[in-house]
């Protein structure tokens, strides 16, 4: 760990937030960025910085929406902390920070379906009619996304990226026929737009249970979109399925999910973790993150 990073960081947070902290150290949470867990002497904080150029115009954009689901009234899902001036989000070193408030627990997918969807249904319920975020589209360009990420890929001359470039070609016949289908989806979607609400994009593996507690955290990137877009991990079980139907229902949410709407978010899903593992490769600061990284490809 860099001292003098640290430093600056901690330097950093207490003008421009007003947070004097007694301890700053790497949080094992999160995908994006940079993770902190900071701590004052009365409060325990998150600190999260996006230093990746694709992904911090999206993580600024969504600090709002986390804002307006936190304002009215939903409290389990973590609080964002303004910095002195008002903000909801400040740069640092090249990156985008943002502050939150730190939630105790163990981050599991091991929970009740329908406490889960017990927590969205009322962000669902949300009005979004004056909202700024993105809307689905039912679009297939993260399958062009994925070709050129390939292509780029390819042409790097390392040992680990031949390695990534190999295992990926192994697989040519399968990518190309799940191409297919998220078309066939993607254009049997597009034939209907309605029943959008706030969505998560993860919700089933970003929950921290405490106890009776849940909390829904990472909201990274939220979009107005159909709730299979939260709900598509449980498309394996009719069982999973029918109680998020029935938790819907018993908060006044006229809507039954869609299979094809499940179908397109699972054939989409797959491309989409897809490319940000690969975005993830060319970032990466060192051939032991690149091989790690690879690890969980193959």
């Amino acid at each position: 760990m860099d001292k003098v990073y640290l430093d600056i960081l901690t330097y950093f947070i207490l003008k421009t937030y007003g947070l004097n902290l007694l301890s700053i150290a790497p949080a094992k949470r999160g995908f994006f960025g940079e993770t902190w867990s900071a701590v004052t002497q009365d409060s325990k904080f998150f600190v999260k910085i996006d230093y990746w150029d694709y992904h911090k115009a999206i993580y600024k954009k969504n600090f709002s929406i986390i804002d307006y689901i936190t304002r009215n009234g939903i409290d389990y899902i973590p609080k964002i902390i303004k910095t002195k001036s008002g903000d909801l989000f400040c740069d640092f070193n090249g990156g985008i920070m943002g502050i939150f408030e730190f939630v105790e627990g163990e981050d599991t997918e091991d929970y009740p379906i329908d406490k889960l969807f017990e927590k969205l249904a009322p962000i669902y319920n949300l009005p979004t009619d004056n909202l700024s975020l993105e809307k689905e589209t039912f679009d297939s360009d993260v399958v062009v996304k994925y070709k050129e990420l390939y292509s780029k890929l390819v042409l790097q001359a390392s040992k680990i990226s031949k390695q990534v470039a190999l295992l990926l070609a192994d697989k040519t016949k399968l990518l190309e026929h799940y191409a297919m289908r998220l078309q066939i989806f993607s254009d049997r979607c597009k034939t209907n737009f309605d029943g959008f609400h706030i969505t998560h994009g993860d919700a089933g593996g970003n929950c921290i249970i405490d106890g009776e507690k849940l909390t829904i955290v990472d909201w990274d990137y939220p979009k107005l979109s159909p709730i299979e877009r939260d709900a598509w991990f449980f498309i394996w079980d009719k069982k999973q399925t029918d109680t998020i139907n029935t938790v819907l229902k018993n908060h006044g949410i006229d809507y039954q999910l869609n299979s094809n709407r499940f179908c397109y978010y699972c054939y989409y899903s797959f491309f989409y973790y897809l490319t940000e593992y690969l975005n993830s490769y060319f970032y990466a600061k060192s051939d032991d993150e690149k091989q790690a990284l690879v690890v969980r490809l193959n």
